[in-house]
């Protein structure tokens, strides 16, 4: 496992085009899925470091996202990623079971340092 390798995964890919290209100029190594069924596959073979999801995956519930994440790289960080609102998105972090939460809201630095925080952590 690469210490700054990121898989991203996110059903919208404009979203998804976005962060990787934020996340490698931030000098991450970045691989992105749109399906959790892809995450699983490209976990295996990619090994991150973090596992970054978008909440609201089309293909599997939350829980169920990070369930595959946790057994496709176990050892993981895994980062729940909404727009929704930082106290909701805490909560379900929480009760998800998942290591962190970000906002899309944030700007791609910033996602990209608070990442580099939740890996020296």
């Amino acid at each position: 496992m690469s210490l700054d390798r990121v898989l991203v995964v996110d059903d919208e890919p404009m979203q998804l085009e976005l962060v990787e290209r934020g996340l490698v100029h931030d000098g991450f190594e970045v691989r992105g899925v749109t399906t959790v069924a892809d995450m699983a596959i490209e976990a295996g073979r990619f090994a991150p470091a973090i596992v970054l999801i978008d909440v609201n995956m089309p293909d599997e519930s939350g829980e169920r996202a990070i369930a595959v994440a946790r057994q496709a790289a176990p050892t993981a960080r895994i980062v729940l990623y909404s727009a929704w609102e930082d106290s909701r998105l805490r909560v379900l972090a929480a009760q998800l079971g998942a290591d962190g939460f970000l906002s899309k809201s944030e700007s791609v630095v910033a996602i990209g340092r608070r990442l580099r925080d939740m890996l020296r952590a």
